[in-house]
């Protein structure tokens, strides 16, 4: 599904857990996970409930600081639902994209959620994280 349909799918959602179903009607997505700020699940889809998905004690505020200091070295890894990942991408501001082996991760940090997916790279046009950051642009202009 392209990502500009996402945003009209996105206008029409009122709950957290609709936004997971959403992403994971992609295809592009395997495991979806929205946090609050303080790491809170807030909605996360049915293999994010598995415990090697879940964010592990200090993960979220590391997300935080990474984004905050992109240049810091103690960031250029992230551990994240306890696995290591490697930094392909921080933009300093909402977005870092990870790497472990196949394996990606996308996190997009808006003003009042950090969004998770994890992924296979499908295509140069049409991954992942271009769905994960996607909806973040899009709680971004709702003021979320």
């Amino acid at each position: 599904m392209p990502c500009l349909l996402l945003h009209d799918k996105f206008e029409e959602i009122s709950e957290w857990a609709e936004y997971i179903s959403v992403i994971l009607e992609s295809n592009l997505i395997d495991v979806c996970c929205i946090y609050n700020m303080r790491g809170r699940v807030l909605a996360q889809s049915p293999e994010g409930m598995d415990e090697d998905n879940c964010l592990q004690n200090g993960e979220a505020a590391h997300m935080i600081e990474a984004l905050a200091d992109p240049q810091n070295p103690r960031y250029t890894s992230l551990n994240l639902f306890g696995h290591h990942y490697n930094v392909v991408i921080n933009d300093g501001k909402h977005g870092i994209l990870l790497k472990s082996g196949i394996r990606y991760a996308t996190i997009c940090r808006t003003s009042k959620v950090l969004i998770v997916g994890l992924h296979k790279v499908n295509s140069d046009k049409d991954d992942g994280s271009s769905v994960i950051m996607n909806l973040g642009d899009f709680l971004i202009t709702k003021g979320m």
